[in-house]
């Protein structure tokens, strides 16, 4: 796989190709974010507690307005975000597909014109307890998986297909995640719905996933500046 690095938008956005932009936090120096962020997506970030997390997210969002506008050919302030039933962003009049996911200092937007898309990103900090989250995420097929293989990296890989599965499906969390699995070839959730999957390791070491509804080209972009 081959991160491409770019700061034109409409290399990005020039094709119909499934897009995945990857980015980090620095990208919030942007001295220009008050043309680009609305004032009430302003003072949410004001909201955030800790550097980090505020920056990762006005990085995100502002690489998320500016790419939905060149797609869009409108100004990125303009973009209007509407929520689906569980909470999951999309914008009216139009079939472009998006999705977000964010670590406390990198994220990752996913762009599809072919239908539903869900995309996760995860960095361990090395003081999980693994086994606690499996046994309350994973089903039995993910468990044997990650308990026979490097645990944090399958740990990592199931993680971020679920979760970019339950984003596509635009359902968010469920109560009981267990019953639901992303591994194996039989009872495979993202097979039995007719979804593509695809697992993969972000520029800085992060493990991302996506879930998609048509299979198709993916680009892999790396966001150098917004």
């Amino acid at each position: 796989m081959n991160w491409l690095k770019s700061d034109s938008l409409q290399e990005i956005t020039g094709s119909n190709d499934l897009v995945i932009v990857y980015g980090t936090n620095s990208m919030a120096e942007n001295p220009d974010l008050h043309e680009i962020l609305t004032p009430e997506e302003l003072i949410y970030a004001d909201r955030l507690k800790g550097s980090g997390q505020k920056s990762t997210w006005l990085s995100c969002r502002s690489a998320l307005r500016l790419i939905l506008g060149s797609y869009l050919k409108k100004p990125p302030i303009e973009i209007e975000f509407r929520k689906g039933r569980f909470g999951k962003p999309f914008i009216v009049g139009t079939n472009l597909c998006f999705n977000v996911s964010h670590t406390n200092r990198s994220f990752l937007l996913a762009f599809n014109s072919s239908g539903r898309i869900g995309v996760d990103i995860e960095m361990l900090t090395g003081k999980e307890d693994l086994q606690l989250l499996i046994r309350y995420a994973f089903s039995d097929a993910e468990t044997n998986y990650c308990n026979n293989g490097n645990l944090a990296e399958r740990f990592t890989e199931v993680w971020t297909r679920k979760e970019a599965l339950l984003k596509a499906a635009g359902i968010g969390l469920v109560d009981q995640l267990t019953a639901i699995t992303v591994t194996g070839t039989t009872g495979n959730d993202i097979s039995r719905l007719k979804l593509n999957s695809k697992t993969f390791t972000c520029p800085n070491g992060e493990t991302g996933s996506i879930v998609y509804r048509k299979d198709q080209p993916i680009r892999f972009f790396v966001v150098i500046k917004t």
